[in-house]
């Protein structure tokens, strides 16, 4: 299953995954905060269906203000 972390390309296991198995395979440190493609919030123990070449986004969970 493929997918994209910050437009960088993801090998999946599964069609499912939780947003911590998702950041852990992207290579994402662990303390940043993962979008879905409708740029919803995917909590680190929250389950998502994956779809093929689906894409979704990192952003660092530290304030930088």
């Amino acid at each position: 299953m493929l997918i994209f972390v910050n437009n960088r390309e993801v090998q999946m296991p599964s069609h499912e995954a939780t947003g911590a198995e998702i950041k852990r395979h992207a290579e994402v440190p662990h303390d940043f905060k993962l979008y879905g493609p409708d740029g919803e919030p995917i909590g680190d123990a929250k389950h998502v269906e994956l779809h093929e070449r689906e894409r979704f986004t990192a952003i660092s969970g530290q304030d930088v203000s």
